[in-house]
């Protein structure tokens, strides 16, 4: 596992958490969401949910903690990314959301690897993927 990686995207998780949690436009405007009433509470909530995986991933030991503290942050970004890349109302929110979550599993996943790949390869895959999910989410008519 690539400990100094992942406490540095747990790092990151925390403070962009915090952030949301504090201002919803930060993650409302780039989606094309109200940042007022009910949208606006969720998407705090998504904040708090993001600050606290991050904070897990940033204290928790490296054995078993650590680990399990990053599968969930894969899982939750794989899951925004199918979410907001599915149903954002908008083309232009879910080319923009969909790749940025899909990214941040990707980093976040490598960090679990032991093999010598090296970040270049990782950030030339995680913008493939990103490319392929904003290709995708711009052609969805949903």
């Amino acid at each position: 596992m690539r400990t100094t990686a992942a406490r540095v995207m747990g790092a990151a998780s925390f403070g962009y958490g915090v952030a949301v949690a504090c201002r919803p436009e930060v993650l409302a405007r780039p989606c094309g969401l109200s940042e007022q009433g009910s949208s606006s509470l969720l998407i705090r909530a998504l904040g708090v949910r993001d600050a606290v995986i991050g904070a897990a991933m940033v204290v928790l030991p490296e054995d078993s903690g650590l680990r399990a503290a990053v599968l969930c942050r894969v899982a939750l970004d794989t899951g925004d990314a199918l979410l907001l890349g599915t149903l954002l109302p908008h083309r232009t929110g879910r080319a923009k959301a969909a790749p940025a979550a899909l990214a941040r599993a990707a980093v976040c996943g490598w960090t679990l690897t032991g093999d010598d790949r090296s970040a270049e390869t990782l950030v030339e895959d995680a913008i493939n993927v990103a490319v392929r999910a904003a290709q995708s989410a711009t052609r969805a008519d949903l």
